[in-house]
């Protein structure tokens, strides 16, 4: 994988996983679209949890599982959803993702269940384990922007 279309990274851990989101965190723009896909307890929260971080939000980050999108402020609002629970497009519409990408960075789990919203900056993340704690992480930007962003993550 080219570097200005993707990035490997073996995670040897959890807080490896986290500061590979901080790293996204502190470059992310207003716009980025973090379609977040992998097996279920592949590191995908973990990692929000470091970009919430990076982004410099205070909150402690929790799982959208059950309520679908948690609300984060930092220098950006970050916008963390769990597609897992959703059932149509329909579902998806409620959650008004445009409107949530003009104001900041939305990092959707289970990405793949839906298209991303129109004109999204879409920076794909997938997670899959390779060892007890280690994980692989591949990122593949999908545009311009998001190719510079992956460019200018420094881990």
């Amino acid at each position: 994988m080219s570097a200005e279309t993707g990035r490997t990274i073996e995670t040897t851990g959890a807080a490896h996983t986290e500061a590979l989101g901080r790293a996204v965190g502190e470059v992310a723009e207003a716009g980025l679209y973090l379609a977040l896909d992998g097996e279920l307890g592949g590191g995908k929260t973990t990692f929000v949890r470091g970009l919430a971080a990076g982004l410099g939000a205070a909150a402690r980050v929790a799982s959208p599982t059950f309520v679908i999108m948690r609300e984060y402020c930092g220098r950006l609002p970050l916008y963390h959803c769990d597609f897992y629970r959703l059932e149509h497009g329909g579902d998806i519409a409620e959650l008004e993702l445009d409107a949530c990408l003009e104001r900041g960075v939305v990092a959707a789990e289970w990405a793949s269940l839906f298209e991303p919203p129109r004109g999204a900056r879409v920076l794909a993340v997938h997670f899959e384990w390779t060892g007890d704690e280690a994980r692989r992480v591949t990122m593949t930007a999908h545009c311009e922007r998001t190719r510079k962003l992956l460019a200018g993550i420094k881990l």
